[in-house]
Order: C-alpha cells, then structure tokens, then sequence
C-alpha cells in the first residue's frame, strides 16, 4: 500500500441537520426526507437506498409534512402556511400555493393521490385537487377547536381522521361534516392531570384509528361507536410518529426517546376470523426525538433530532438473508462536501449556507447557499465529465466546446467520477459499489474494466452500505486507483490480480507481517484501511502526503440537545 505522511482534519465542523419527515413511495419504491432547515432529499432504495436527489433548504421553509400524490409528485406544507410542489426532473421548487389556514401542521395525499388535505393552525382542514399542473383548492371540512397536528385518510377515500389536542374527530371528505369525535385520556402515568396532544393518526381500513400522544400510548378506537379498544402504554414520554404497511398487518411508532416500537397484527383465534394488535420489538436506533417514521414492505424507516436516517430490514419479509437483510444508519450526504487544490494546499468546506477556505494554519470564509454538481474536469483541461441525477455520464471536449460522448448507461447512479492524468481515463462509482474505468479518447470502456466486469468484485466490496464519494490518482503510479467512503480508504492497483471470494479482502495488517513468499502469494489489487472514520474527504497532496477530513460521530452529538434521560435499574 506504500507509507504515506497523512494530514488528519478534524476542524470541519459540519453538523447534519435533524430529520423532520419521511415518506416513503410505494410505486417507484424511493424515500423522501425533509429536515430541519428545510432540505429535502430523495433516497432510491432500489439502488442500495443511495441519496440521488436533494434540494437546498431555506430558512423561511420550516417543513412540518411531506407526501407523495398522484404521478410520482412531491409536496411539502410548514408552518409558513404554503404548499410547495418540487420538480423532481429539474431539480427545484415547482411553485408555492397559499393554504389559507396559517401554519400547516400536517398533510396527507388521499389513496387515489388525486387530493392533498391539510391540518392547520386554525383547526380547519383543507382539501385541494391535484391537477396536472398545479393544486386547487376544492372545499373546506367543518373547522375543529384547535391545531389539527395529525390527519390520516380512510383508504376508500370517504372519511379522514385527524388528531388535535385532547382528540380525535372522524370529518366525510365529500360533505365536511364532523361524524365522530374521541376525547382523549388526560391522565398521563406518573403526572398531574395536563392536556394531551395527539402527535399521530393512522386510518385503517375497517374503521380503526389508531393514535399516538404526548402520554406516551398508542391507542386503537372504534371510529363508528367513538369508543376505546385498546391501549398500549409505551413509555413515559411522547410517541410523536405513526406509520403502516401497506397491508395494514404492521406498524411502526416513533417515541421522544429515541426507540421504535413494531406491532404487528396477530390472530387471536386458531381459526384466523379475530385479530389483534401485539407490541412485538422496539428497537433503539437514535439517541433523540424520532420525528417521523415510514413502513415500507420490507423494512421500518425512522428519522429525527439526531439526523440518522434509519433502515431496519424486517427479517421475516427479506426472502434471501443477504446485504438487503442489513441494517443501515445514514448520517452523511451521499455527495462531496469539500475539495482540495493540492499545489496551494487548501481544503473547501462546504456547509448549507456557506463556504469555508481553509489553508493550514491560517482560514478565510465566503457565504453561498449554491447546490455543487458532480463534474469532473481532466488534469490538462481538455475533458469535463458530467453526471446527471439519473445514471448516465456526459463527455464534453473543453477545447472545441462540443460533446464528445456518452458513457454506456448503467441501471445505478453515479456516487463519484475523476479523470485520470496522462491516460484521460475516467473512472466512476456507482452506488450499488461496481467502479468502472471508460477510455474517453477511445470512446470504450478499457480492459481492465471489462476484466473487472467479467471477473465481479468481491462479495465483502459488494456488501459495503455507504457509497464511493471520492476519487483520485497516484502522480508517480498510473496503475493506482485511490477512493473512499465514509468507513474506508482504498488504493486499487489495477496491475495486480482481482481478489476473489475465498481471498480475504481486508489482509493488510496479517501481510504486513507475514513473509515475502506470503505476501506475493496472497497479494491482490484492493489495499484497504478502515483507521480513519467517519471519513468525509481524503486525497493526496503530493506523492507522499495524505489529507484526510473526519468528523467523529460522538463531536456531532455533543452538538445536540440532550436526550430525554431514562432511569436504569439499580439508579
């Protein structure tokens, strides 16, 4: 792997925002994610749950609900009282719509994605129509006493519950008339009489409502008779998010302590003509708040105060016990923050609303709250390489500014890209962890890349959860390869032979002391180090010196509010 003089920055202060709603897409099967400060992201769990799309946020935009309608269409509503529309193919805010309620709680699309209601702060709730080229309002249901926090729709679309505080009313979509109310129990365990909020409602098909609150239950109601069916108490805090699966056999809430709790749908009877709802696990993924969660049919979503978004495979649905079957906790972009000029040996951070120059020793700071594509120019400025949000990569030739092709398309989207120096190879990572190495004076792809291609990479390489987010090369050895993720450094030399899957693929430490006649036996292309993490950028400053940017999880915690603190046996 050679020895290297290595720069180890720990000054970029970058802090994730928090997670403030999820929504998940059944039909394209892709993750949407809002934060704090009004960033929305776009994960495609197809593609190995890679980040593919985000927009900028704003500080005007404190986004409260997030949904998908009809026609793969985004929306998000806040306490701003608008309702943004996003242009998932240009990658901006479509046109904003007044909701003519003040802040807007919540938001939810009904089953036919033809209808947006919202909850207000006036305690109304509005239905627009999703028209091709814009939302309308249509009609206002009966206003309720107080902020609607919570709305959920009946899936035939006739009926919509919502949850305010100390309630829940049950309003007809097409009359607007209030048809039940459910008054909430005040009294919380352990707590003098106080109001209770209803943080979540989930409308299920044969009249059901289910409700998450600030007194730490999740109830079931009866929506025809108003009556209470059954309580699980969870936790002395709040349970502040609800989410089903699409067959409405499980459920997944989010509490203020940071766990998530599953319940599944269990027959209560041999012959399966009863049912009932069973707490089955929690499960503590987060340190803080988790503000919203998502069902998927194979996994459980949550996010919140920490900024981690978490994927919990269920076992019981994943039919091959592979990488699917792996749990994944996102907390860093699935791009590049920060760039090096390696000559003047400057580092460019950059942070939502601002850039940061650093030189060694010294620092100097400008404002932008631009987005950063992913380019790639060649060493001797002849070649830009450009990747779009879908997976296809552009060659321009800078001296005669024209196109000069197209890279072959691939089914995953492109994580990293850089054209080599001498060669104007471009090599490109794709986030399902395949590298690919395209001639672009010769317009093909090289043969090393199809003896990688034909040969596969190994099982372990394949498995990896965090996306290639760099790349660059040796300026003494045209043969090396150097990338990273978030948890490892690579050097690839592509003049030794590709590992396969019964050669181990982390060996560096146990060749490091074994013989000569070892080493060159065992010897393969991938050199790997997992010594720095969570590693956000790394490059070579010259042939012999390395820089490497981490931001160690436990300094972005100290940055947070504290937990809710939670008694131990024996305290």
């Amino acid at each position: 792997m050679g020895e290297f003089k290595v720069h180890r920055v720990r000054f970029f202060n970058y802090v994730p925002v928090g997670i403030r709603c999820v929504a998940y897409n059944h039909q394209s099967n892709r993750l949407a994610v809002s934060r704090v400060d009004g960033t929305v992201e776009i994960y495609n769990l197809a593609a190995n749950s890679f980040q593919e799309k985000f927009f900028p946020g704003h500080e005007g935009r404190a986004t409260e609900a997030l949904c998908w309608a009809k026609g793969q269409r985004l929306f998000s509503a806040g306490l701003n009282g608008d309702i943004i529309e996003y242009d998932l193919e240009k990658m901006s805010v479509k046109y904003s719509v007044d909701g003519f309620g003040g802040p807007i709680w919540s938001m939810a699309a009904d089953p036919s994605g033809s209808y947006l209601a919202i909850g207000c702060e006036d305690g109304s709730v509005k239905l627009f129509q999703v028209s091709p080229d814009k939302i309308q309002l249509e009609r206002t249901l009966e206003r309720q006493k107080g902020r609607i926090l919570s709305l959920s729709w009946h899936p035939s679309g006739t009926h919509i519950a919502v949850g305010s505080i100390d309630y829940i009313a049950v309003l007809d979509a097409k009359s607007g008339s209030t048809t039940q109310k459910m008054l909430m129990d005040k009294r919380h365990p352990g707590s003098q009489r106080r109001r209770c909020v209803v943080w979540g409602v989930a409308f299920l098909s044969d009249g059901t409502v289910v409700s998450t609150d600030s007194a730490g239950m999740v109830q079931f109601w009866d929506s025809e008779t108003g009556t209470l069916v059954q309580t699980h108490p969870l936790t002395s805090s709040d349970v502040l998010s609800i989410a089903v699966a699409e067959k409405e056999d499980s459920l997944v809430v989010g509490t203020a302590e940071g766990t998530i709790f599953h319940f599944q749908l269990i027959p209560s009877r041999s012959d399966g003509k009863q049912s009932q709802w069973v707490r089955t696990k929690p499960f503590q993924h987060h340190t803080h708040d988790v503000r919203s969660v998502a069902h998927s049919p194979t996994a459980l979503i949550s996010g919140g105060v920490d900024a981690h978004l978490v994927i919990r495979p269920l076992m019981e649905k994943v039919e091959v016990k592979n990488y699917d079957a792996a749990l994944r906790k996102i907390t860093f972009p699935h791009r590049r923050l920060i760039s090096c000029a390696k000559k003047m040996q400057l580092l460019l951070f950059q942070f939502p609303q601002r850039l940061e120059l650093w030189r060694l020793g010294a620092t100097d700071a400008a404002g932008t709250s631009e987005a950063i594509s992913l380019l790639a120019v060649s060493p001797d400025g002849n070649w830009l390489a450009a990747a779009g949000m879908s997976s296809g990569v552009s060659i321009y030739n800078l001296k005669h500014l024209k196109p000069h092709c197209m890279v072959p398309a691939y089914n995953f989207p492109v994580t990293a890209l850089a054209i080599a120096p001498n060669t104007n190879n471009l090599v490109i990572a794709h986030s399902d962890q395949q590298v690919f190495e395209f001639s672009i004076p010769q317009k093909q792809y090289t043969d090393w890349s199809r003896k990688v291609q034909k040969h596969g990479l190994h099982y372990l390489w394949l498995e990896r959860d965090t996306p290639i987010t760099h790349i660059t090369f040796h300026p003494k050895r045209p043969t090396h390869i150097l990338l990273h993720d978030t948890y490892m450094f690579c050097i690839i030399d592509k003049s030794m032979p590709l590992p396969d899957d019964k050669t181990p693929l982390f060996n560096q430490l146990s060749l490091r002391e074994a013989s000569e006649n070892v080493r060159r036996r065992h010897a393969h292309a991938f050199k790997i180090s997992k010594k720095f993490q969570p590693l956000l950028f790394m490059d070579l400053l010259d042939e012999g010196t390395l820089v490497a940017v981490e931001r160690p999880l436990e300094d972005i915690i100290a940055q947070l509010p504290p937990p809710i603190k939670r008694k131990k046996f024996g305290t």
